[in-house]
């Protein structure tokens, strides 16, 4: 079935490449095939595999299904192709801007649906381990949350999973505790920190590796939020396209202040439920 179809590189990542195949009878797949090296074996692989198959949830992209080939390349992982583009690119995409900016209540729905998802795998104690604006799709027309990438370390190697992590600290997503660990592994508290610092960047806009300077130097956006939440001027933080209003300011400011709990210490830190129900209050 997948020897004719037509492929289509989308993405080049850390674990593999991602294409977009074309069957004849015209369906779509996204198939990540697996780097070589970073798996676990194959009987552990197919285990894993099922469970996150047998994952189903409206705003999560299902796996369809794996093939373990003969040859040690052949890893792939299937899935239905989401039309729509990442939030990343709805935030950052300016050269032209490809996308009008998205009103605070639509920032917030989006901020409700990757929780919602998130809860759903975290009842299944399944963290998604790799949480970041590029693996949040938004689909047409009311820019739907599709979640996609979950669960991905528990089919790897642990030198794989050493390597996600290593690159989601670069990127600004991995929770501190994790660089400390010898063995890191992706933890549901792991989790709510990422998704703090993916709720600030839909608060300001700006991305969680852009170095901010300001009055105290140069500062990350967690930090830049931290201080401006300390110096009492949240406001400052907040992307100008929604921050005009009066109507939602307290708003703004109170789901900014989730986003700064999210990402306190391990011991301090919400549960996804928690975060949940804290920005349900806000759009209701």
């Amino acid at each position: 079935m997948l020897g004719k179809a037509e492929y289509l590189v989308m993405v080049f990542q850390l674990v593999g490449t991602l294409y977009k195949a074309t069957l004849d009878n015209g369906h779509m797949l996204t198939v990540k095939w697996l780097r070589v090296g970073l798996v676990r074996h194959k009987k552990d692989f197919a285990k894993e595999a099922k469970k996150i198959g047998s994952l189903k949830h409206p705003n999560i992209v299902p796996l369809r299904a794996y093939y373990w080939g003969p040859r040690e390349q052949e890893r792939l992982l299937l899935s239905d192709y989401m039309g729509g583009e990442s939030l990343a690119m709805h935030l950052y995409e300016t050269t032209p801007r490809r996308y009008s900016p998205m009103s605070f209540t639509q920032r917030l729905k989006v901020a409700v649906q990757v929780a919602q998802c998130l809860l759903y795998l975290h009842d299944r104690a399944m963290p998604h381990g790799n949480l970041k604006p590029t693996n949040i799709i938004l689909t047409s027309p009311e820019n739907t949350v599709r979640i996609t990438d979950y669960c991905i370390h528990r089919l790897m190697s642990s030198s794989g999973v050493a390597e996600q992590i290593l690159n989601m600290s670069a990127l600004g997503y991995s929770a501190p505790e994790l660089a400390s660990a010898s063995k890191p592994v992706p933890t549901l508290k792991s989790d709510v920190y990422a998704f703090g610092v993916i709720l600030m960047e839909l608060l300001t806009r700006r991305s969680a590796g852009d170095i901010i300077s300001g009055q105290s130097g140069a500062v990350d956006l967690t930090d830049w939020v931290r201080l401006c939440d300390q110096e009492g001027r949240r406001m400052d933080c907040i992307d100008r396209d929604i921050a005009g209003g009066e109507e939602f300011s307290k708003a703004m400011e109170d789901a900014l202040a989730i986003a700064i709990r999210c990402i306190a210490s391990v011991n301090e830190r919400p549960n996804i439920r928690q975060v949940l129900d804290l920005l349900s209050s806000l759009s209701s």
